[in-house]
This record gives structure tokens, sequence and C-alpha cells, in this order.
């Protein structure tokens, strides 16, 4: 999925206020004029730059989760509820998201946590550039994963950013809590 600015916009209000978002709000103005994948992601890493500066991490990292929540389709966190209640158990669960593809289609478990990764960003604003961009942006997908296993399990989850593609790693891993 796209970087969406009405998400981010959205975000922002529930968390922020005041000159900092009333700058990040302005410049998301721009989004809509660039028109070069490069360029988008250009802007992105230059938006991530300006929230790291300006904003304390735990709520830049609400944010971008608020975004990953966001961004989820209905589809999927319905697929999901559905895997669920046919499941025997976890495993069975997540190997029916595995064969769907959901989540990235290589979730594994090891007692309370499944760890989480992809070969390539979803993101294609930012999967188009070679530019690293800050792991902030990532949280988005860390609010991505919130959203489909609590929706799923009917319970709270926490969701850790291992490794990210456009922070240079060769692939995107997260551990989440259950």
């Amino acid at each position: 999925m796209p970087f969406n600015v009405r998400r981010f916009t959205d975000s922002l209000e529930a968390h922020i206020g005041g000159d900092v978002s009333a700058e990040l709000k302005r410049k998301c103005q721009e989004f809509g004029t660039l028109k070069s994948p490069t360029r988008k992601a250009r802007w992105i890493k230059s938006l991530m730059d300006t929230l790291d500066s300006e904003v304390d991490e735990s709520v830049r990292k609400g944010i971008m989760e608020d975004c990953g929540r966001m961004c989820i389709s209905r589809n999927t966190l319905k697929i999901a509820k559905r895997h669920k209640q046919k499941a025997k158990d976890i495993d069975d669960f997540l190997d029916r998201l595995n064969q769907d593809g959901i989540g990235g289609g290589e979730l594994k478990r090891d007692g309370n946590i499944i760890h989480a990764s992809y070969k390539r960003c979803y993101c294609g604003s930012v999967s188009k550039t070679k530019v690293p961009i800050s792991s902030t942006y990532c949280n988005c997908s860390c609010g991505w994963y919130k959203e489909l296993f609590e929706t799923a399990l009917e319970r709270p989850v926490e969701v850790e950013l291992v490794d990210s593609i456009i922070q240079g790693a060769q692939m995107c891993k997260f551990i989440i809590h259950i």
C-alpha cells in the first residue's frame, strides 16, 4: 500500500497538535504534486526526518502505528477472523494465514512470540528507492500487524520492528508478542 496523506494527518491530529503538527500538515500538501516514485520516497524520507527531530519516539511510533491500523483492509481482517475460528490452534491459524500470504506468508511461532518477515517492502511509496528511510516509517507495519492479530485473537499484542528493508536489511522482520 502506498503512503496515505489522510491517514497520516488524521493520526497526527490524534497524537499531537501545535506548531509541529501544523508544519507536518503543511508539508503533506506537497505530496499530491509529486509524480515519480523516487520523489515520493525522498519526500517521505524528509517527512520522517522531521518527525524524528521534532516528536518524541513513543509519539512517533503511535502516529505511524495508527497509520498501519488504518491501512489494513477490512477484508483481510475478515479473512483472518474466519481463519482463527476454523483453526484448531495458533499454529494452524498461522499456517492458514501463511497459505493466503497474509502478513508476508512467513509467520512462525516460538512460544508466545510470532516471528514475522517478508522479503520485500510492501509500501509502494518507499520501496522504489534505495535511499535509507528512518525506521520510524516501519512502525506503520507494526500497527498493521497489531490490528491483524488483535482483531483475530481478540486480545492486545505488542509488535517490535527487528529489521527493515528501507534501512538496508535483506528482509523486514518483526516480533509479535501474543
